[in-house]
Formats: C-alpha cells, structure tokens, sequence
C-alpha cells in the first residue's frame, strides 16, 4: 500500500489506497465512493468523542449522509465512512468543526456514531 494525496473540492486526505493488484470487485467504485482502503476504518483520524457525542444527539452531522465514503475493505475493521470538512456537506449549528480538517463518521444516525477527525495538509507542501 502507498499513501497517496487525494483532492476533492473542499477536501483533500491522504489515503493508503488498494494495489493494483486488488481484485476488481474490491476497487469498484460507487456513485459518492471517494476511496477505497485496506486499512481499519479507525486509523483514518483521530477519535473526537465531545463530536461523536455531538453527532449521536443530532448536533453536528453529515447534510447528506454518505455522500462522499471512504470503503474500508481489510481484512479488520471494515466498514463505509462518511466524509465531510466545514466548508462542505457538514451541519454543525453549534459551529464545533475547525478549518482544514476532514471529519469521517461512522454509523451516523446510530447511538453507537463515531467522529473521528484528520488534518488536511497545507497547499503547496507538495503531496
């Protein structure tokens, strides 16, 4: 696995995406599907429980949930994140979100919902 820098519009992450050598089925894209990975769901950021609360009390959420995913296909910790930053797809009335982080969440709209947050890197530092 390499780690590469991925941009979208208001979003920019760095992934540790398949290999090439990744079966087919395992590197199917979806509509919203952002990227695939092999690593567990839980490394992708760290885990901010004051959000996760917040986002288990309906207060700091995806606008539309899983429109942008990370897929998570090892072999531990398998699961689909959303993706949102605070310039894109973020409901957050209470303003917690902070510029140039990514924010995934896992199991939005369970009381089990986690928040785990990632910077994303300075422009121009070449990734």
């Amino acid at each position: 696995m390499t780690a590469t820098w991925v941009k979208i519009p208001g979003l920019l992450l760095a992934l540790s995406l398949l290999p090439l050598g990744a079966s087919d089925a395992a590197r199917k894209r979806v509509e919203g599907q952002y990227a695939t990975s092999e690593q567990s769901y839980w490394r992708v950021g760290q885990l901010n429980r004051q959000l996760s609360v917040a986002c288990q009390r309906g207060e700091f959420l995806q606008k539309d949930v899983l429109r942008v995913t990370i897929d998570y296909v090892g072999n531990s910790g398998r699961a689909v994140t959303g993706v949102a930053t605070s310039t894109g797809n973020l409901y957050d009335p209470k303003r917690m979100s902070e510029p140039r982080k990514t924010y995934h969440f896992y199991n939005q709209g369970y009381s089990d919902c986690k928040v785990y947050v990632a910077d994303q890197p300075r422009r121009g530092t070449g990734r």
